[in-house]
Parts: C-alpha cells; sequence; structure tokens
C-alpha cells in the first residue's frame, strides 16, 4: 500500500467493495431477458457521454435508464447493469490523471461498488412501498414508490462519497458537505419522471420504444447541460473582461457593474423581456471595453483633455464593439450596436457616427443615460462626485438633446439609483 495513504481510506473502500459484493451475490436472480440487458447497459454507457461535471451528474443521469430496471426486476441484477453502465471513459480519465496507478483501479472499483449499492438500496426502497412489478402511474403508491427510490439512491451515494472524501485527506475531520447530495437531489425529480414515462414506455411499446425514448431524453439532457455550460464560460469571460476594464482607473472601479445594475432596472421600466433585461445588464459590463485601448496617462489625467487625446477617447466606443464582435458565439448584433451607441446623443452631435434620435439603438439609449448617471455620481480624478438630485437635474435639463427623453422620465420616475 503506498505510504501517502491515509489507511482508514483503504479500509473504508475496501469494507464498500465487499458489502457489494455480498449484496449482488445475495440479490441476484437474473430476471432480466439479454436483449433488455444490453439495451440497458447500452444506454447507460450513452448517458454517460452527457455527464459534464461527474460527481454531480452522473446519478440522475442513470435514474431514467435505471427505474424500468429497479420496478420490473431483481435487485442484484438492477446492481449489475448499473455497476457496467456506469463504467464511462470520461470517469477513467479523470481519476487517472489525478491518481497513482494503486488508486486508479481501487477507485474505479469503489466507484462500481457504490453504484451497486445505490441501486440496491433505491430497489429495496422501491419495492418495500410498492411489492409488485406492475407499471401503475395512475396511482399514488407507485409514484410515491419512484420517488423514495430515486431520493435513496442520491442520498446513499452522497453519504458514502461523503465519507470517502474525509477518510482521503491526511487528517480526518468530520465534515458533512451537504452539495455533494443536494446537487443530485436538485435534479432528481424530472429524472424520476423521466424514469416513470420510460418505464411505462418499456411495458406498453416495448424494448425499441424504451431505446428511442431514453436516446431522445439523453440527446436533450446532453445539449441543455452543453448549453449551460457555455453560458457559464460567456459569462465568466464576460465578469473577466469587465475587472479589465476597472483595472484601468481606480477612480471608475465598480463603474461598469453600477452601470449594469441601472441599465436593467432602466429597462424593466421600459418594459422590456426578462430574457433583455439580463442581457443589457450583461452588456452593460462591457460598455467601456474600448478604454483599454487608451493610454493610462489620459484615463487618469487630473485636468482637461486636450483635443487630441479627447479624440483618442471618442474612438473607445468604436474599439470595444470591434472586440466583441470578434467573439460572436458570446455576443450578438443588438449587443455590439448597445456598446457603439453609448456615447451617441439624440440631437446627433455624439460620436462615434453622429447618430440622432431613434436611429441611436435603444439599449445604446439606455446605456448613455445609466453611464451618465453614474459618471455624474461617482468621484472621478477631476472633480467630485455630484448628489443623485443634482445628476437626476442633470439629466432632466439635457433631455431631448444628449439624452431620449422618454428614456430620462423613466430613470427619474422609476429607477432608484
Amino acid at each position: 500500500m503506498p505510504r501517502d495513504r491515509h489507511v482508514l481510506h483503504d479500509a473504508y473502500a475496501l469494507a464498500i467493495i465487499s458489502a457489494a459484493a455480498l449484496a449482488v451475490a445475495y440479490t441476484i436472480r437474473w430476471e432480466v431477458p439479454l436483449a433488455s440487458a444490453v439495451v440497458f447497459v447500452s444506454l447507460l454507457w450513452a448517458s454517460s457521454l452527457s455527464v459534464i461535471v461527474l460527481r454531480t451528474t452522473v446519478v440522475v443521469m442513470m435514474l431514467p435508464v435505471m427505474m424500468a430496471c429497479i420496478i420490473k426486476y431483481d435487485a442484484g441484477t438492477s446492481a449489475i447493469l448499473a455497476m457496467l453502465g456506469g463504467i464511462s471513459i470520461q470517469e477513467f480519465r479523470i481519476i487517472r490523471e489525478n491518481n497513482s496507478p494503486y488508486l486508479t483501479g481501487l477507485k474505479l472499483v469503489l466507484n462500481r461498488a457504490i453504484t451497486a449499492l445505490c441501486a440496491i438500496c433505491a430497489w429495496l426502497a422501491f419495492h418495500a412501498i410498492w411489492p409488485g412489478r406492475d407499471i401503475a402511474l395512475g396511482n399514488f403508491r407507485f409514484v410515491a414508490a419512484a420517488g423514495v427510490s430515486g431520493l435513496v439512491w442520491v442520498i446513499v451515494s452522497g453519504i458514502i462519497v461523503n465519507l470517502q472524501i474525509l477518510l482521503s485527506k491526511p487528517v480526518f475531520r468530520f465534515r458533512v458537505d451537504p452539495s455533494i447530495v443536494l446537487n443530485s437531489v436538485s435534479s432528481v425529480v424530472p429524472s424520476i419522471v423521466m424514469g416513470l414515462m420510460a418505464a411505462a414506455v418499456y411495458e406498453y411499446g416495448g424494448l425499441v420504444a424504451f431505446a428511442l425514448a431514453e436516446l431522445f431524453f439523453i440527446s436533450n439532457k446532453n445539449y441543455t447541460q452543453r448549453a449551460l455550460v457555455q453560458k457559464e464560460n460567456a459569462e465568466q469571460i464576460n465578469c473577466a473582461l469587465a475587472r479589465i476594464i476597472d483595472s484601468k482607473d481606480h477612480y471608475t472601479a465598480g463603474h461598469s457593474e453600477r452601470v449594469a445594475q441601472l441599465a436593467s432596472y432602466l429597462a424593466e421600466a421600459c418594459n422590456l423581456s426578462r430574457g433583455d433585461v439580463e442581457r443589457i445588464a450583461y452588456i452593460a459590463r462591457l460598455h467601456d471595453l474600448g478604454k483599454v485601448n487608451i493610454p493610462q496617462e489620459i484615463l487618469t489625467k487630473p485636468g482637461e483633455l486636450t483635443e487630441s487625446e479627447f479624440a483618442e477617447v471618442k474612438k473607445h466606443p468604436g474599439w470595444g464593439a470591434e472586440l466583441i464582435r470578434g467573439m460572436d458565439k458570446i455576443y450578438n448584433d443588438r449587443d455590439y450596436r448597445a456598446i457603439l451607441d453609448h456615447h451617441e446623443r439624440y440631437d446627433g452631435t455624439g460620436y462615434p457616427f453622429g447618430r440622432k434620435g431613434k436611429d441611436i439603438s435603444l439599449w445604446g439609449r439606455i446605456l448613455a443615460v445609466c453611464d451618465a448617471y453614474d459618471a455624474m455620481t461617482s468621484e472621478r480624478v477631476y472633480r467630485a462626485a455630484m448628489t443623485k438630485d443634482a445628476a437626476r437635474e442633470e439629466l432632466t435639463r439635457n433631455a431631448g438633446t444628449q439624452f431620449d427623453p422618454r428614456l430620462v422620465q423613466l430613470f427619474v420616475s422609476k429607477v432608484q439609483g
């Protein structure tokens, strides 16, 4: 045994493996037809391909496939099919990258044992409430049995994994990590529903219909998960860019986030859709992205800018818009126009193109109001901050010239900056 391993961890792992082996040996009857067994395992392998966050999603991805097996067949068979179907290249790669060959083998076998115990516990929970093997979706007791079965699976898995993690540390300190269970519990209800629907298809439509229904669910889940991951990655990129903008000038630190908040409030006052409200806040964080190309000495100059210096500043909306145009997987044309237009004036005397009135995009006009308000109420290197009342008066005074008068009216009456 490697000297860097905690002996309790390995003893615990071997105990779980032994318990699983005994449980399977005691409960197996192998009631499942061979064709059904092959389909179950194949579908579980297919579902593993869509697992992106291994620990939190693998359980809920197995349930829609395993529910039919738990209902129709014996506990030992359910455990063996779950063990075989739970094997994935992704799991092997992740474990091998972070562990020695000895520990890689131990963890792979341990994970199979955990899956077997979860399947057996889920089977026992289901049949303790619903002793039969028939499908009765209209019966509350049957549905409750399925719900309890799914919860038992994720809870047993969470408890075993939590103890495994604690025992793998050099110093054992007992601490329950509820996220290991809660992350799966939060997704288990739709998986149980899908499992019940799939079990009904298996019972009344046959094996082929069951396989097709499961493949549809797996592909849909895969698409949803990848879309969520892409969204999270895009948000991280967006936040990183916003922090880069604010780091250019400590006087404007937090400006982008405040403008984003104000823009969301004003967009709500305009009765824009929830998606548009969230998106305008998203892009508002980058409205000054083009300032990364402006020399630091100009941005932090305490005195009045020269004509040539101000000409450089006036380029930043175009620079920022072009920077996001190169990331068309994350940003779209409305985002581009919002950044490009946020220094245009309602009377046509703004920059960079001198657009006028409704030729300025709505998002650009919203950002213009919110950007100006936060700039006025924030301390800058060249002046002190205005009071909120004074800033609102300034917005009102410039309504129709610098700002869209309708947006100013909405901002002053409904936005609490």
